[in-house]
């Protein structure tokens, strides 16, 4: 069940100070509210979010020799693959809906490889810049929650792929893909277990009109099996780390959520996780990309990660993978 309520809840920190900040940097209408992150409801930010996304698309536009696809056009394909028979085919036919629309609808393309499956969105950008990233972006979390949405599941990704250089443009809401994200790639994309392309398409064009009122941009609050609970939790873990603010407990994500925190706990463990698991899973991968892509001191990465000492995080990160943080560095600049 979706949810309507006007109840204020807690958007994970950053998502639409990120929107709002964005708007400012060029000079749009909107950039002057602030606090959202704290008063929004979900209802709200879903406007905020559409709003923006509208807004930021336009202005990318501008620069390109072609304007966005039209909310109708992707009404029509969102119809057309719903007479697929199973996920690979909807994902072939959403293919070739937008080669129909070249350039505007950018390029989508499927990747068998062996046992994984790699789906590949070109948005085909002459430019890059954090305004087309988070449009890009919003894009690509759009396919996710569709292909999720036509097999009545969540589609678990591996791993995700940003044709746009730098990470901290599209943060926070990379842990909405609940995966390992890299930069600097060739398309926009993700990969998963190739055995999910035999989902069977199983919804009715008469459930398509609720689906598309909010669709893509129901971030909290959204129907589990479209965005999953292990998702949005780890959406409002990633965002505290990209500010470098303390971790919110299981007890703040559930108000936040509209769940009683025993309610998250079994949403949770229905998905095969635990809060204490995605904690530590965030930590540590935050702590690689640390180790890997910055010339952070190992006490900077302890302080950004909210260690109360190096000595503590060094014992952490050892026990997470059994190698010492500069050993680890060592071998992964060696590599």
């Amino acid at each position: 069940m979706v949810l309507r309520s006007p109840q204020a809840v807690h958007v994970p920190h950053g998502l639409s100070t990120r929107l709002l900040d964005e708007l400012q940097r060029n000079s749009l209408p909107g950039a002057g509210k602030r606090g959202a992150d704290r008063a929004l409801s979900a209802d709200g930010f879903v406007k905020l979010f559409r709003e923006a996304i509208e807004q930021l698309e336009a202005q990318v536009a501008k620069g390109e020799s072609h304007p966005p696809m039209r909310k109708q056009e992707v009404d029509l394909m969102c119809r057309c693959l719903l007479s697929c028979g199973t996920l690979g085919e909807a994902i072939d036919c959403a293919a070739e809906f937008c080669a129909m629309l070249l350039p505007r609808a950018g390029k989508l393309s499927l990747e068998r490889r062996g046992e994984k499956a790699v789906f590949h969105m070109d948005s085909l950008r002459r430019t890059r810049s954090s305004a087309a990233c988070l449009v890009d972006l919003t894009g690509l979390f759009c396919y996710l929650q569709l292909f999720a949405w036509l097999t009545g599941n969540t589609l678990q990704v591996d791993s995700v792929f940003l044709a746009h250089p730098k990470r901290e443009d599209a943060m926070p809401f990379l842990g909405l893909f609940d995966a390992p994200v890299a930069v600097g790639k060739r398309t926009y994309g993700f990969s998963f277990e190739a055995s999910l392309l035999t989902r069977r398409v199983i919804r009715q064009p008469v459930e398509l009109g609720a689906f598309l009122v909010d669709f893509p941009f129901r971030l909290v609050g959204a129907e589990p099996r479209v965005v999953s609970v292990t998702q949005q939790v780890r959406g409002f873990l990633e965002a505290a780390l990209s500010h470098a603010q303390e971790l919110p407990t299981l007890g703040t994500i559930a108000t936040a959520l509209g769940f009683s925190e025993p309610t998250l706990r079994r949403h949770l463990a229905a998905e095969g996780v635990s809060y204490q698991q995605l904690r530590r899973l965030c930590l540590c991968e935050t702590a690689q990309r640390c180790l890997r892509d910055t010339d952070w001191t190992i006490n900077r990465i302890a302080d950004h990660l909210g260690f109360s000492s190096e000595a503590a995080f060094r014992r952490a990160f050892q026990d997470w993978t059994g190698q010492a943080p500069s050993r680890y560095r060592a071998n992964t600049n060696s590599g």
